[in-house]
């Protein structure tokens, strides 16, 4: 069976019964046509190719469209106006057979800190309720993820800020609003763990273009100086995942004793040749993890944390989310290995190997020995998660990311985790921190200076710390309004985020669930507090829908997409249209579309 995807930026369908599938029309826009590669085409036509026949809602068959849009790079340099500060930046937008009226929603799912095809856009729950509202959907790609980068060498993240990541969205949401002629129609921002950031970050900066926003499974407030109170706990996450293995989580009682035994017993073997001799047998450790050091036993000591920690992140009521083979509640499969109080050191360090396979499906022990080789120090949010149905066909656009063709002397691009490891290093820090007393792992704070000193040697910076405190502390928080907080309780990264309400209209929901899992296709497995968090999450996204529509047929409302004339794509929030720039002739003179007798909504019927 097809492992489950896991929860990226993204997630789909209302029932179970009904599901996505999205319909490939490929109309580029304007920048599309101007500024698609060789290789786009190739992915509109194996698109078309692709298309299936979907369920029709009664708004008829969702369609969709892969474009481009050219970008600042610096929305906030000194060269900001210069047409070669720009890259293309790939987006989305699927939208209903009848085309979106003047108070039809937009849903924004904010960029994932993966390529647009990983993003899986189209999928999820609330990309389902937005083909059932009629809603026109946004699935922009993150600055500096896509693929085809369009920064030189020498670039070095400069411009890989948050700040600039929520600029892109603004500019693209005007465009878009301008190219279907929706300037005054209510914008819902959505995302998971970064992307949910993205989305509450953008209702609170920029509440003129985003109506409300749903944000789950945020890290948002794992940060010192935010206000809170009480404060953020570095500790709070080793402790939610210490709960997930405990019998108020469904787990052997004394599952967490034992984990902890674990740590306290290869630290004491790992302290001599003989003892260290007796862990690599017990362990059956692979050649390349066999352990000939003190630092080797704190790499095993770091990847067995690692594995716990983030077998409670995806502790999902489903099987095989994120990987064929594993189990439903996995920690409490695991758990099963662990579950006696009179185990003996020989039986402790096997059976943890045994608890350990259930998070991978045994890969790490396919060889007949536990491979620890990837070992990684310090949990990380990862993308969000979402649990897809096998039989769900959605937005399959994996031919869009060919390999480019190498540049004499060109460094390996950095993969996905990498850039992410950058953001978390400059700007999305979450000190987590382990005693070993109120969490079943051993003593490992967090070392800020160690840290730092480490982002700087990685990539030249110095963490930001307090970045979020001082953008987005409490006191922003409780001046916005309309957004809507997710948590799982089995998700460690629940201590990072909030959970009880701020006010009337900053509320928040804790489901049984794992980390974004509300996000995803409904499941009858499911818990009933999970399919109560998605009703909860839909009916505001009603209120504030109605809310807004209300409201701007009562006072005048200026849009800021109205302030600009959007012939050229470049700007939008940040600049006005310059028509003396080579190449800025008007939109519509750029519009170069073919008719088409099997849709009535392409752009061209749209605008």
């Amino acid at each position: 069976m097809a492992a489950k995807s896991a929860p990226n930026y993204a997630h789909s369908v209302v029932h179970f019964t009904f599901f996505l599938l999205i319909l490939f029309a490929i109309y580029p826009s304007t920048e599309a046509l101007r500024r698609f590669t060789p290789n786009d085409a190739k992915i509109a036509k194996e698109l078309k190719r692709k298309a299936a026949s979907a369920d029709t809602t009664s708004y008829g068959q969702p369609v969709a469209e892969l474009a481009t849009k050219l970008t600042s790079v610096d929305h906030f340099g000194s060269v900001q106006y210069s047409r070669n500060d720009t890259y293309s930046m790939r987006y989305i937008l699927i939208w209903p057979e009848t085309k979106p009226n003047a108070s039809s929603p937009i849903y924004l799912f904010c960029a994932q800190e993966v390529t647009l095809p990983e993003a899986s856009p189209g999928a999820g729950f609330y990309s389902a309720l937005a083909n059932s509202t009629g809603a026109l959907q946004i699935w922009p790609e993150h600055r500096y993820y896509a693929n085809s980068a369009p920064y030189t060498p020498t670039d070095k993240f400069a411009h890989f800020t948050i700040e600039q990541a929520l600029v892109d969205h603004v500019e693209l949401v005007l465009y878009v609003q301008n190219m279907f002629k929706l300037t005054t129609n209510p914008v819902i921002a959505i995302g998971s763990s970064y992307s949910g950031q993205l989305s509450s970050y953008l209702r609170m900066r920029y509440p003129d273009v985003i109506a409300g926003a749903i944000s789950s499974s945020p890290t948002s407030f794992g940060c010192p100086g935010l206000g809170l109170d009480p404060s953020y706990d570095p500790y709070g996450f080793a402790k939610v995942a210490t709960r997930a293995a405990s019998s108020e989580g469904g787990s052997a009682a004394a599952c967490p004793a034992n984990v902890q035994k674990f740590f306290q017993t290869i630290f004491s073997l790992g302290a001599s040749a003989s003892g260290r001799k007796t862990i690599n047998t017990d362990m059956s450790l692979c050649s390349d993890s066999t352990l000939a050091s003190d630092d080797d036993v704190q790499s095993l000591a770091l990847y067995v944390q690692n594995q716990w920690t983030t077998a409670a992140q995806y502790n999902a009521p489903i099987a095989g989310l994120g990987q064929a083979g594993v189990p439903a509640y996995r920690v409490r499969v695991a758990c099963n290995y662990l579950k006696s109080t009179t185990l003996s050191t020989a039986q402790l360090l096997g059976n943890m190997v045994s608890a350990l396979a259930v998070f991978n499906a045994n890969t790490t022990t396919s060889n007949g020995c536990l491979d620890i080789s990837g070992a990684t120090a310090e949990p990380e949010p990862e993308a969000p998660g979402t649990a897809e149905p096998p039989s769900v066909t959605t937005l399959d656009i994996s031919v869009a990311s060919p390999e480019a063709e190498p540049e004499p002397n060109a460094r390996p691009e950095p993969s996905s985790s990498d850039k992410f490891a950058y953001q978390v290093c400059n700007q999305d820090q979450t000190p987590v921190s382990f005693d070993g007393v109120t969490d079943m792992f051993f003593d490992y704070p967090f070392d800020l200076d160690a840290n730092d000193k480490s982002c700087a040697q990685q990539y030249g910076i110095h963490s930001q710390y307090n970045w979020a405190a001082y953008n987005f502390g409490l006191s922003a928080v409780r001046q916005s309004s309309n957004i809507f907080f997710t948590n799982g309780i089995y998700d460690p990264f629940i201590a990072c985020g909030p959970t009880v309400n701020i006010s009337a209209t900053i509320t928040v929901a804790v489901y049984e669930g794992c980390h974004a899992y509300d996000m995803g296709t409904p499941y009858p497995e499911d818990p009933p507090s999970v399919t109560a968090a998605r009703k909860q999450g839909a009916a505001l996204i009603g209120q504030w829908v109605k809310q807004y529509n209300t409201v701007k047929t009562q006072i005048p409302l200026s849009n800021a997409a109205n302030m600009f004339v959007l012939s050229y794509s470049l700007g939008g929030y940040t600049q006005v249209v310059n028509d003396t720039l080579a190449g800025s002739t008007s939109f519509r003179n750029q519009q170069v579309l073919n008719s088409s007798a099997s849709y009535s909504n392409s752009v061209a019927a749209m605008v």
